[in-house]
């Protein structure tokens, strides 16, 4: 059996041809006696998957390397990285600042914060004032996200002789997408290679975003194509159902359900920008008919309730079998003490959550905290907001859409992708009628398609219209939170853009860019 805990360990050590990790004989064992129950397929999928990892280590550690090496001994000017949803450290504005997200004594209820958002506009504008974002997140406890990273690219000597700027980008994930795409365009503007009478062809500053880092990057392209000298979009989501669990029944942070209950979760503006237009999400379990929603509708989010601040959710469509013991235990150790053996191999939606740590997942595993109902008057608030929020969400999406007049006058920068197809990834949820859809059980069942682990494969690609720099389309075994660790990976990604740019991608009609993009190829799904 594949142990996903260590897998994700194991991407944030070292990438050393030779490093082996200590040997643990009698848990080896064990673990190989367990995995007698796997059937042949899990079997086959897990050593191939172990070898696949192996291989990609070994030589790309040699050859990878190298090529990141190379790369930052040309590379000059602004370079930016920013995180995804959940991806920045925010601190309180008050002495002596602590972080209200995320250490990790909040996941034990050490401390107590409140990181809930105002209903009103207002409370957004007003939020550095309680609380600022500092810096991306760059790991959680030993699970490497782009502290390996960061640290190689200061490292270097275009970096530690100043020619190239290294720029730790943190924002406010919780607040309004185009809000957050204003201040990085406010951000943006000030560094020195947009300062004015810089060189066009030293314009711009290259900029590294992940996940929903991505979507607030690709509408500040949109809006101001100059401040950019390339972009690297890696696990950027055109869509992601999975944020519909924590919206329904909150998340759990290590130990504590009361830190993103789904209230809180229902209060963060960028909650809602994953949502897809065409409604797809449930299936019929027997048929395979699609259930659309319209989620973008605030008195269908009533109707099928999808929060509990508009309507709690109805009880198990599917009656779960459970002791009567299990029935009186709290919700996080009831799903444990129902939970299948251990010996049984993992299924997809454990796979995707312990490699993932802190990304949403539909799952059913949420905090399933019980939060008083809301009052008629809060209820109507709760409506109010939701529906200035959902318009304001499908405007951005909008404006998120490729732009012909950019393209004609060469004004887009190089673009790259990296993007994950090895790991199951939510594709749909399963549910015997439209009736099992308000129940509480309604993500219980869930189908898998290839992706990160939290983004599928296709979704990681730019939408319609954008074309990807030649040899910027890259493909990495590392899961959706600890991608930009895989060095190699990023390597080849940052050179492509670097060779790109070169050739004139983004420098206007006197740039000689045409021949240095491709349209996208959409990678093949397995289910």
């Amino acid at each position: 059996m594949v142990n996903i805990r260590f897998m994700a360990l194991k991407d944030s050590l070292p990438d050393v041809p030779n490093f082996k990790m200590p040997s643990l004989p009698k848990l080896y064992n064990q673990a190989r006696r367990s995995t007698l129950s796997l059937s042949a397929v899990d079997s086959s999928d897990a050593h191939g998957t172990q070898g696949r990892l192996s291989k990609e280590t070994s030589t790309s550690s040699k050859d990878g390397s190298s090529i990141l090496d190379r790369v930052l001994d040309g590379l000059t000017g602004d370079l930016v990285i920013m995180g995804g949803y959940r991806g920045s450290i925010l601190r309180s504005a008050e002495a002596p600042h602590q972080q209200v997200w995320a250490p990790v004594k909040l996941g034990l209820n050490m401390r107590k914060v409140n990181l809930e958002v105002g209903l009103e506009d207002e409370d957004e504008e007003r939020m550095e004032e309680t609380i600022k974002p500092d810096g991306m997140l760059k790991h959680i406890g030993p699970v490497d996200i782009s502290r390996k990273f960061i640290k190689k690219l200061r490292s270097c000597d275009n970096a530690r002789t100043g020619k190239l700027r290294i720029w730790d980008y943190g924002y406010d994930w919780r607040l309004s997408p185009p809000l957050l795409s204003r201040k990085l365009q406010e951000y943006l503007q000030k560094l020195p290679s947009n300062r004015p009478r810089t060189p066009i062809e030293s314009r711009g500053a290259l900029v590294i975003s992940h996940s929903l880092g991505g979507l607030i990057t690709r509408h500040a392209v949109n809006q101001r194509p100059d401040l950019f000298s390339g972009v690297l979009y890696c696990g950027t989501p055109q869509r992601c159902i999975n944020i519909l669990n924590p919206l329904r029944h909150g998340d759990v942070v290590l130990l504590n359900e009361k830190l993103l209950t789904a209230s809180v979760n229902f209060s963060m503006r960028t909650s809602f920008v994953f949502l897809p237009e065409d409604g797809f999400c449930f299936v019929n379990k027997t048929t395979g008919e699609e259930y659309p929603i319209d989620f973008y509708d605030p008195q269908e989010w009533i109707k099928w309730h999808l929060s509990p601040c508009m309507q709690p959710a109805l009880p198990h469509y599917n009656r779960p079998h459970s002791s009567s013991l299990s029935s009186f235990l709290p919700n996080s150790l009831r799903t444990r003490s129902d939970s299948k053996s251990e010996k049984q191999p993992p299924s997809p939606s454990t796979i995707a959550r312990d490699r993932n740590p802190i990304a949403p997942q539909l799952d059913g595993s949420g905090a399933h905290v019980d939060e008083p109902l809301p009052s008629d008057p809060e209820r109507q608030r709760y409506l109010e907001y939701l529906t200035r929020t959902l318009k304001m969400i499908r405007k951005f999406r909008s404006e998120l859409a490729h732009s012909p007049s950019h393209q004609e006058v060469n004004a887009y920068p190089p673009h790259a992708v990296l993007y994950g197809k090895s790991i199951p990834t939510v594709y749909a949820a399963q549910v015997t009628s439209r009736d099992a859809i308000p129940c509480l059980d309604a993500y219980d069942d869930l189908l898998f398609r290839s992706g990160d682990g939290v983004v599928l494969a296709k979704e990681a690609m730019l939408p319609d219209g954008y074309s990807v720099v030649r040899g910027g389309r890259v493909c990495t075994e590392r899961g959706h939170i600890t991608m930009l660790g895989d060095l190699p990976a990023v390597g080849r990604a940052l050179e492509a853009l670097v060779r790109g740019r070169r050739k004139g991608i983004g420098l206007g009609v006197g740039g000689d860019g045409a021949n240095e993009t491709v349209k996208q190829r959409v990678p093949a799904e397995s289910g």
